[in-house]
Protein backbone atom coordinates (compact mmCIF):
# COMPACT_ATOMS: atom_id res chain seq x y z
CA UNK A 1 0.00 0.00 0.00
CA UNK A 2 2.80 2.52 0.89
CA UNK A 3 4.35 1.71 -2.43
CA UNK A 4 0.99 2.85 -4.29
CA UNK A 5 1.07 6.04 -2.40
CA UNK A 6 4.25 6.82 -3.29
CA UNK A 7 3.89 6.27 -6.67
CA UNK A 8 0.55 7.84 -6.67
CA UNK A 9 2.36 11.17 -5.18
CA UNK A 10 5.16 11.23 -7.75
CA UNK A 11 2.91 10.70 -10.71
CA UNK A 12 0.52 13.74 -9.18
CA UNK A 13 3.58 16.20 -8.58
CA UNK A 14 4.96 15.00 -12.39
CA UNK A 15 0.94 16.15 -13.82
CA UNK A 16 1.11 19.21 -11.76
CA UNK A 17 4.48 20.42 -12.79
CA UNK A 18 3.38 19.42 -16.64
CA UNK A 19 0.19 21.35 -16.50
CA UNK A 20 1.56 24.39 -14.72
CA UNK A 21 0.13 23.95 -11.38
CA UNK A 22 3.17 24.19 -9.55
CA UNK A 23 3.85 27.95 -11.49
CA UNK A 24 1.98 30.30 -9.50
CA UNK A 25 3.70 28.81 -6.14
CA UNK A 26 7.36 29.11 -7.45
CA UNK A 27 6.29 32.90 -8.56
CA UNK A 28 5.69 33.08 -4.84
CA UNK A 29 8.19 31.81 -3.62
CA UNK A 30 10.93 34.07 -6.00
CA UNK A 31 9.02 37.03 -5.39
CA UNK A 32 9.57 36.03 -1.46
CA UNK A 33 13.35 35.68 -1.68
CA UNK A 34 13.99 38.46 -4.72
CA UNK A 35 11.70 40.88 -3.20
CA UNK A 36 10.14 41.04 0.14
CA UNK A 37 9.17 44.29 -0.88
CA UNK A 38 6.70 44.11 -3.52
CA UNK A 39 3.15 42.62 -3.07
CA UNK A 40 2.88 39.86 -5.49
CA UNK A 41 0.10 39.33 -7.57
CA UNK A 42 -2.88 37.41 -6.84
CA UNK A 43 -3.43 33.92 -8.47
CA UNK A 44 -6.18 35.58 -11.17
CA UNK A 45 -3.97 38.50 -11.92
CA UNK A 46 -0.78 36.36 -11.89
CA UNK A 47 -2.51 33.46 -14.38
CA UNK A 48 -3.94 36.84 -16.80
CA UNK A 49 -0.30 37.61 -17.39
CA UNK A 50 0.76 34.60 -18.55
CA UNK A 51 -1.78 34.30 -20.96
CA UNK A 52 -0.97 37.75 -21.66
CA UNK A 53 3.07 36.55 -22.32
CA UNK A 54 1.96 34.28 -24.03
CA UNK A 55 -0.46 35.40 -26.61
CA UNK A 56 2.16 38.51 -27.11
CA UNK A 57 4.98 36.16 -27.84
CA UNK A 58 3.62 32.68 -28.57
CA UNK A 59 7.14 31.17 -29.30
CA UNK A 60 7.03 27.37 -30.16
CA UNK A 61 3.43 26.70 -29.68
CA UNK A 62 1.56 25.27 -31.87
CA UNK A 63 -1.71 27.70 -31.36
Amino acid sequence: MRAVAAAWSVARRFLEGMTGQTRYAAYLAHERASHPDRTPLDERAFWREVYRAQDAEPGSRCC
